[in-house]
């Protein structure tokens, strides 16, 4: 979700004021859940009675919570004990504190600084290496439901994505809501399932990056969500693509700030490393100035688990923000505008690349990809750069596809073509920068700097901070805390019937479908404009529906 003024210019009083059918509907479904509240009280005394009788022969010994607010940890535990010191290179609490907040005009890069480079730090034997990767953000509800995007628009991108890979085997994408896929799947034919696969497992043109049901919320979504609606994802890519599927990079570009129980839960899901975007922009601009964008996130509460994170350094996640430090030029670069389906608000449209400006073109595309590749580790020793190309529900038609990828290929023709660039530019998806990161990083023996803390409050620019959504909209806030409890007592019934040995067949077998349409329900609704608030009434009230 990128907002601009347009976005805002869209609301009317219908999404701030509620009608009286919405009203009586609330009132309605208050009234329901006090009925089930009574029934799932009975059950959880039934199930209490259950668990006494399983463990009536051991002793459930009681500690003494200690004293948290005691200065000395004397007759604490040993957790409070190794909360402190810190044992990482920065803490986010140590950068709040130093940071001045001063708000700064650093030039084309609002946000930053000014970057400079030594053209004479790349050679033939040590050359620039640039990754190039696609990408469409498709959020399931915000300004249309999940439903109405589906078939408005991310449908056709699924489409358009297949039929472009298969086309040519350099190409690559990356695709992150498997929300949509299930949808896609339910509509496709069996060849295009069959290309699918075939990108997905066999050719590996077609990434699956973190692979839960949505990219979900981090400020509001409850820890049991977030790992349900992941689990969720990576069953259906077991079950529908292939049992060898197993996402192994993280792609949380849009959430609105990061908790470390994010990366907590992805290290020890098997990921290797992951990538974020809307982190603080002076906290940014602090890592981009000491080359500290990319660390090992390390929690408080356990020493040993950290992943490799990625910090993407500018204002957002789009086209003029990510090849660059100038968004001006970068917009020149965005060729799904050439042809006047966007445009540039910098004012220079982009130039469809052709033999007589191909030179030019690629030098100044050079140009930012150089000055971007500073703020990325030792300049002496960090050689690789990521460059993603996509934007909200991009990729849309066969057409823009093209637009894209031949222009650029083009351009990588011509720079890699050229001794005295001293540049390698590829597709690539996240598997390849990270493993390209970490040969680099081996081999010229680059120690990463670990960092503790999240990524709390948000801001993109001029103090411009993202809180509201903390408590906006708290009847559905308290509505998927409620519904979680009732999924969670459902699966502990469940579970508890096959442990016993009771198999009821058909019945069984029509629970478990239910069982698996309210974790996809309630999966969908962590999605960061889902239980933030942030998507237009009527989106959220079809959340509440399911």
């Amino acid at each position: 979700m990128t907002y601009t003024l347009n976005s805002y210019n869209t609301i009317d009083d219908s999404d701030l004021i509620m009608d009286r059918e919405e009203i009586q509907a609330l009132k309605q479904k208050i009234k329901t859940l006090e009925q089930k509240a009574l029934v799932n009280e009975k059950n959880l005394l039934e199930l209490e009675a259950i668990y006494k009788n399983i463990n009536q022969d051991r002793t459930i010994q009681v500690h003494k919570v200690p004293n948290i607010t005691q200065n000395n940890y004397q007759g604490q535990c040993q957790f409070f004990k190794e909360l402190t010191p810190k044992n990482t290179d920065f803490q986010i609490s140590e950068l709040f504190e130093k940071l001045p907040f001063d708000d700064i005009d650093g030039g084309v890069w609002k946000q930053g600084f000014e970057i400079t480079y030594d053209q004479n730090q790349w050679s033939q034997e040590k050359k620039l290496n640039v990754i190039i990767v696609p990408h469409s953000h498709n959020d399931p509800g915000w300004i249309l439901t999940f439903e109405e995007y589906f078939q408005q628009r991310t449908k056709n991108i699924l489409d358009t994505i297949v039929n472009t890979l298969i086309e040519k085997s350099t190409r690559k994408f990356i695709w992150a809501e498997t929300s949509y896929l299930s949808l896609w799947w339910t509509q496709a034919s069996e060849d295009m399932k069959s290309k699918m696969k075939k990108l997905i497992v066999e050719t590996k043109q077609l990434e699956i990056v973190t692979g839960g049901w949505v990219m979900n919320d981090e400020a509001n979504s409850y820890y049991y969500a977030m790992i349900e609606q992941m689990i969720e994802g990576h069953e259906w890519l077991r079950n529908k693509i292939d049992a060898s599927i197993r996402p192994e990079y993280g792609w949380a570009i849009d959430p609105f700030g990061y908790t470390p129980t994010m990366p907590y839960l992805l290290e020890k899901m098997g990921f290797k490393s992951m990538l974020i975007q809307r982190v603080h922009y002076h906290v940014k601009k602090y890592l981009a100035q000491n080359q500290k964008l990319e660390f090992l996130w390390k929690q408080d509460w356990s020493k040993e688990n950290s992943i490799f994170c990625h910090v993407m350094p500018f204002y957002s996640y789009d086209i003029p923000h990510t090849c660059g430090p100038d968004p001006k030029i970068c917009c020149q670069f965005d060729f799904a505008r050439a042809s006047g389906q966007y445009s540039c608000p910098w004012g220079v449209q982009p130039q469809v690349i052709n033999a007589r400006n191909v030179d030019e073109r690629s030098r100044l595309l050079l140009d930012q990809y150089r000055k971007k590749s500073q703020l990325y580790g030792d300049k002496k020793s960090h050689n690789v750069l990521l460059v993603v190309l996509g934007d909200d529900f991009r990729y849309q038609s066969m057409n823009e596809a093209k637009m894209q990828f031949e222009n650029y290929e083009k351009l990588m023709d011509y720079m890699n073509s050229k001794a005295e660039f001293n540049v390698n530019i590829k597709w690539g998806t996240l598997k390849d920068y990270f493993e390209l990161v970490k040969e680099n990083d081996l081999k010229e023996n680059i120690q990463v700097p670990s960092f503790s803390g999240d990524f709390f409050t948000y801001a993109d620019r001029q103090d411009h901070y993202w809180s509201g959504y903390f408590t906006s909209r708290a009847f559905y806030k308290r509505l998927d805390r409620v519904v979680e409890g009732y999924l969670r007592t459902a699966e502990i019934f469940y579970s508890l019937n096959n442990l016993n040995g009771k198999d009821n067949g058909e019945k069984m077998n029509n629970l478990y479908k239910e069982l698996l349409g309210a974790r996809r329900n309630l999966g969908l609704f962590q999605h960061h404009d889902g239980i933030t608030g942030t998507s237009k009434s009527h989106v959220v009230l079809d959340y509440s529906n399911k």
